[in-house]
């Protein structure tokens, strides 16, 4: 079994604590990964794009959000999820697959927002893809949560408080619909 509660501190178990861990493939990936889903969120939702430079409340609140979303979020998707399917004799790529299902379905609620069920699964879709890419960035790190959290924090940084905006707006909504009618 995995002793998360080595260590002194809160950190530890974050892959934080001494230095931060994880391998520098684990950082190069996480890093392509924040980068790129932060350029496809902004050339698809123009809200996006006009919010994520902006000084506003919305802003600050998000940033905390942030720290916060990225922090439970990772410890539970890739953390909890992973390493129990792990436990109960689960290979990686089970545990990626795993990790990456419930991180969508658990997003659908920006789909819920509006009432649409399209944007749910289109959330549930794209959340899932970068739960994936997470969960293959955990593994490759050598399990440390710490690239993970980084990446889930600059992507919830720049894109959060545009995506609240465009869920709320009915945006997302009317861009998915243009989407789903493209195909």
């Amino acid at each position: 079994m995995i002793d998360y509660l080595r260590g002194d501190s809160f950190l530890y178990p974050l892959g934080f604590e001494s230095g931060v861990t994880g391998t520098p493939a684990a950082w190069l990936l996480a890093f392509l990964l924040a980068t790129g889903c932060i350029a496809f969120t902004m050339k698809n939702f123009p809200r996006v794009g006009q919010t994520w430079r902006e000084i506003s409340f919305l802003k600050g609140l998000s940033l905390w959000a942030a720290v916060g979303a990225a922090v439970v979020e990772e410890a539970f998707f890739r953390r909890i999820v992973m390493d129990g399917v792990m436990q109960a004799g689960g290979i990686v790529p089970l545990q990626i697959i795993a990790s990456a299902l419930v991180f969508g379905v658990a997003h659908a609620l920006w789909g819920l927002i509006k009432g649409s069920v399209h944007v749910a699964l289109t959330a549930a879709v794209a959340t899932g893809i970068i739960g994936a890419a997470l969960a293959v960035v955990y593994a490759l790190g050598d399990r440390s949560l710490a690239p993970c959290i980084a990446a889930h924090f600059l992507i919830d940084a720049v894109v959060q408080p545009g995506l609240v905006l465009s869920a709320v707006s009915g945006e997302w909504a009317r861009t998915a619909a243009v989407g789903k009618n493209a195909v």
